[in-house]
Formats: structure tokens, sequence, C-alpha cells
């Protein structure tokens, strides 16, 4: 598992962070297109590498604005129902967790990357890249094979859609550095921390059942969603790991699906890229009121509507 690495005084990883999430957009583009989309979080590197699992929500607040929430999952091999029922042999979290399938390896590739801006209230920043690697993965199953989802997983009743990560741009020369200090202030990341990744996108119905749509897409990561950070309080009710209000209906069609039907993934052999570039937009705000509530979308279709539909009504917001 890759992770951020002190290399020089001063500089804390929630500062390196901050001025990350100014100029990320920038510096995955320079590395390898617009059509990547950047590590949202520092602290959450380790989950983007290839064949983890990234969660979607959407919600309505009282002013009827729709919000978009993205949230790493983890590894999709610990979601899965295990054979027979058989439990888990190391109830322990794996500190390096082993995905479904394999990765494919391919670099180093020099680039020789030297970014730097002006951030008001932050000063000269800088973010050195001198190469990176290119991880895939490999999907060791037949075109269009069925994989089984836990069950108890809290967050399936009131999740979206699922996005699988499919290739991962990596780095272990990654540097952030603040400029014009009289000492060296900079933070160089771990071997292998990814910096952009692209994604397939996956359906989850309101039965609980999850599976790739008729044709291969890539997954397309709306630029004014909010990236939940792992740990973080949001984090925690995204995932339903803290006491929430159930939506009635759906509990109830979950519950009737599941004695037919276990919870299934239908994943393509191969990987596809889309054409759809991500834009480097501010991600979409709360309402001024923090403690304003967000309603689920009760009788809407999220996972059947395409994301060009819901870009056109923020237009029209």
């Amino acid at each position: 598992m890759a992770g951020p690495n002190s290399a020089g005084p001063g500089m804390s990883l929630e500062e390196a962070n901050n001025i990350w999430q100014c100029i990320k957009h920038k510096v995955v583009t320079k590395m390898c297109g617009s059509d990547w989309t950047p590590t949202p979080h520092l602290h959450d590197a380790h989950m983007f590498h290839p064949l983890s699992v990234i969660g979607k929500r959407v919600e309505r607040s009282l002013r009827l604005r729709k919000v978009r929430s993205l949230f790493p999952l983890g590894p999709l091999s610990e979601l899965m129902e295990r054979p027979d029922g058989a439990p888990d042999p190391n109830p322990n979290p794996n500190p390096n967790p082993q995905p479904l399938g394999s990765v494919q390896r391919a670099g180093p590739v020099t680039c020789d990357l030297l970014h730097e801006e002006f951030l008001d209230g932050v000063g000269r920043v800088r973010i050195q890249v001198d190469d990176y690697w290119t991880e895939s993965g490999v999907h060791p199953m037949a075109p269009h094979a069925h994989l089984a989802l836990r069950d108890s997983l809290p967050w399936l009743d009131s999740v979206h859609r699922l996005y699988l990560v499919s290739q991962t741009v990596c780095s272990s020369s990654c540097c952030v550095r603040l400029l014009g200090t009289e000492q060296v202030h900079q933070l160089k990341l771990g071997p292998l921390t990814p910096l952009g990744f692209t994604c397939l996108r996956l359906s989850v119905l309101p039965s609980g059942l999850v599976e790739v749509r008729s044709c291969v897409e890539s997954g397309y990561l709306h630029p004014k969603a909010r990236w939940a950070c792992f740990g973080s309080p949001e984090y925690e009710r995204l995932t339903g790991r803290t006491a929430s209000e159930p939506r009635v209906m759906s509990m109830l069609s979950h519950l009737a699906f599941s004695f037919a039907h276990p919870s299934t993934l239908s994943l393509p052999v191969q990987t596809s890229r889309s054409e759809e570039t991500l834009s480097p937009e501010e991600p979409e705000q709360p309402d001024d009121n923090p403690e304003v509530a967000l309603l689920p979308l009760e009788g809407e279709n999220d996972y059947d509507e395409e994301e060009e539909e819901e870009e056109e009504e923020d237009n029209e917001w």
C-alpha cells in the first residue's frame, strides 16, 4: 500500500493535501490527459489502485439542489460474498489487501513534470514528478461473469452507482513543496502513490443487484461531485456506518430479491476509456447551512440516467 511519507521538515500531510486540492487537475492533465480523474485526497490515495470500488450517492438538499457524493469503498475482493458462506479467515483488517484479479504495471515513464503556481493565502507552491507507472487491472474471469456482493454491506441500499477503478497512474517521486521559505518545507509521497485513475461504471438497482450496463462504458465522475474523505463523519454517514433513516421501500425490495437472487456483479474482460473529459471545475458546495439535512432521491432512477442529463439539470439551476 502506497502512502504519504514526510521528507522535509514542517510540511504536514494536511498542508500538502490542501495544496493538492487546488492544483490536482492541472498536474494530472499534464501527466496523462484530461480524461483521467485526479486522486481526490492524499489521505485516501491507497484506495484508488486498480480493481478498487468507488460509491456514488445522490441526494437533494432542502433547496432541491442535487448533491452528488463520491466515496472510496476499498478493493472489490473485500466486498464479495465468500463461497459457501465461509467466514473470513483473517478477521483483522489487512494492511495490504489483494484485490480480485491481478494488476499489471508498466513503466517507469519519465515525465520531468514541474508545476508551479501562486495560491492566495499560501504562497508559491511546486509539484514535481520525475516519473510514473501505469497500473491496469486484469480480470481473470470470462466475459460477464457474475460475482456476488455481501448482502451485509451497510451502503448497498443507499448507493446509486458503483465505479470500478480500471487504470491508475502512480508515482514514487511526487514531491509537494512550498517555496519562498528559509527552510525546506515539503512532503514527498510514498512509493507508487496513485495520482490519477480511470474507471468503469456499474449500476446499482433499488433491489440491491449490481451489474454492468448493456455495453461497456467508462465511468464519468461528475466534476461537481463532492468527495468524502475516508474516516470523516461525512464518509461514515454515506457508507451507512452511523444511524440514519432507511429507505423503507428500497429495503423491502432488497429483501424480496435477496431470497431469489444474490447481489451480482458483471465485469468485462477489457477496460475501455471514454472520450468524455473531466474539466477542472470546483466541486459542488453544500448549502450555506451545514446542518440542513440531505434528502434521498425517492422515485428517481439515477442509475438509468446519463451523466449528460445531470449536467443539463445543473445548467437549469
